[in-house]
């Protein structure tokens, strides 16, 4: 009893001290979340004031902006790896939704993320939303965890959908 005891205390404490912050990880995936050709990143910013997740997808090519996915994040129950394309390199990470869905916004901005007139807000219901995550399985791996412990740093418990 003592053993375990001692362990599980171990174990919270090693939690503690090597659990990045939610601007680390935050800043981990935009530079680990892209494409190695630097055609597209990915990048994600928390708004405190109306507690939305907001999912950046930057494109560098052939012009600069940004397509921008509001998300209400305890809306999301799990993440998980999606099919692979083994020819091309492409994978995803899939945010599921819990049932019934969310309600997302969806517009395009430029790359200090302001909306023009051109680009209008298109509010949708989301069951999930696909993320691209570029390069080996094993890094797939990583950007998913990445995204698993920025949900928990925001305080809500979301599953790992690989080993449900």
């Amino acid at each position: 009893m003592k053993i375990t005891l001692l362990s599980m205390m171990f174990l919270a404490l090693s939690h503690v001290i090597y659990s990045q912050s939610l601007e680390e990880t935050s800043n981990w995936i935009a530079s680990n979340a892209g494409a190695p050709n630097q055609m597209f990143s990915n990048a994600v910013a928390y708004n405190a004031k109306t507690n939305k997740l907001l999912l950046y997808k930057n494109y560098s090519a052939p012009f600069k902006f940004r397509k921008v996915t509001e998300i209400d994040p305890a809306q999301v129950n799990s993440i998980s790896l999606s099919e692979t394309d083994r020819k091309s390199g492409l994978r995803g990470i899939v945010l599921s939704f819990k049932t019934g869905g969310s309600n997302t916004r969806i517009y395009l901005a430029n790359n200090n993320t302001r909306v023009t007139k051109v680009n209008k807000i298109k509010e949708i219901q989301m069951y999930e939303f696909p993320i691209l995550a570029e390069g080996s399985l094993e890094h797939a791996k990583k950007i998913k965890m990445a995204y698993i412990n920025l949900f928990h740093q925001l305080g809500i418990n979301v599953k790992d959908g690989d080993i449900l």
